[in-house]
């Protein structure tokens, strides 16, 4: 299955694009350059295809890859309906880490004094819904869900049985978190929808879970990486594809 061939746009114009929405992102997200085009990539393959179901996000910080999934959305002319679009975060930043998480996530989490700690990732739900204004893109097919993951994900699951989800991307650090969008999100993702695992590489705790739960449920489904390896993904198929 190939993320870089596109019936809308040659490599030229989707390069264009990928170009646009990084410049009205960038601000608002910590995630590289390549993520981000892997990210429109994602979301042209399940709209092409017409994968069924919603885009959700677990983990937003101050919006941008959310943004950036609904400005690709709005780049691709179809006339269907806008997919909703999920974000699911504490908008207080991250919870205190676990010894499962590692000693680096350990040490990253005490680092309150350097650049990268971002206030442990806090980003107010408030500053989140203001970005999103001031890219146009506050609307009513974007829902916020605010509260930890175990409190707000399995609520919204079981208020929403008949739910689908097209594109997962996951961005809750450590393995607790992790552990609970894999076990309440992961069985919603439809046949050939895109799972992207954005803390794969970076903490120790995140890939533990994402093993254990493939493991547990004795699925196949192969771990990808992103070209700079900055995350990895998984198309969910049932068999594998050339």
């Amino acid at each position: 299955m190939n993320f870089y061939e596109s019936p809308y746009f040659d490599e030229s114009s989707f390069t264009l694009k990928v170009k646009q929405i990084l410049q009205q992102v960038r601000p608002y997200s910590m995630v590289p350059d390549a993520g981000i085009e892997f990210l429109i990539r994602a979301v042209h393959h399940v709209l092409e295809r017409q994968i069924p179901g919603d885009f959700v996000e677990c983990g937003v910080w101050q919006g941008g890859c959310s943004a950036a999934i609904k400005l690709a959305e709005q780049s691709i002319e179809l006339s269907v309906p806008q997919r909703q679009l999920h974000l699911f975060d504490s908008f207080e930043g991250l919870p205190q880490v676990q010894p499962i998480d590692g000693p680096m996530a350990y040490q990253w989490q005490q680092a309150v004094n350097v650049p990268t700690y971002y206030d442990n990732c806090a980003a107010a739900l408030e500053l989140v819904q203001q970005n999103f204004a001031q890219l146009g893109l506050l609307k009513e097919s974007v829902c916020f869900h605010k509260g930890w993951f175990e409190n707000t994900i399995p609520a919204f699951v079981k208020n929403h049985t008949d739910f689908k989800i097209s594109l997962l991307r996951l961005d809750g650090d450590w393995y607790e978190s992790t552990k609970v969008c894999l076990d309440y999100l992961y069985p919603l993702v439809s046949e050939k929808g895109v799972v992207i695992i954005d803390d794969y590489y970076a903490w120790d705790g995140c890939a533990v879970a994402v093993h254990e739960y493939l493991g547990k449920h004795r699925l196949n489904h192969r771990i990808r990486s992103l070209p700079d390896f900055s995350a990895a993904y998984i198309l969910k198929q049932s068999h594998r594809e050339d």
